[in-house]
């Protein structure tokens, strides 16, 4: 069970929603409104990206899963943005015949904010980044 969960239907095949999540760069791409620049180390489980949001502020994600073309997690490892900790999300792919079901849920401890108003922050986010995948195809 997640804190919170966005299931949205793409109109995009799920291999191809899977290899943009895990090339886990260019995410300034999907929320270009949000995001100044990526920087990624790494490829693969470990692989680290460094992003800098606009208005200042940094976060930095982990990719700690990457499986079967379905499931993709990742965790924030570094914050001085965002008003949580202990931040881990998962993201799960299902075939809907050419368009992929997308679930992105996650858990995390609040801090700084009430627990209502981080859900409803990241309920937006979760869609505007399904949104953002959408309009890569």
């Amino acid at each position: 069970m997640y804190k919170v969960l966005v299931e949205r239907t793409l109109d995009l095949p799920r291999k191809q929603v899977f290899d943009i999540l895990v090339g886990f760069g260019g995410v300034e791409k999907i929320l270009p409104e949000m995001i100044d620049s990526c920087e990624v180390s790494g490829s693969g489980i470990g692989a680290l990206r460094k992003i800098k949001l606009k208005g200042g502020g940094i976060v930095t994600e982990r990719l700690d899963v990457a499986y079967d073309d379905r499931v993709f997690a990742y965790s924030i490892i570094f914050n001085d943005a965002m008003p949580f900790e202990n931040y881990c999300a998962v993201v799960t792919l299902e075939d809907a015949g050419k368009k992929t079901v997308a679930r992105w849920g996650s858990n995390w401890n609040a801090k700084g904010s009430s627990e209502a108003e981080i859900k409803g922050m990241l309920t937006d986010l979760y869609g505007n980044l399904l949104e953002g995948l959408s309009k890569l195809a």
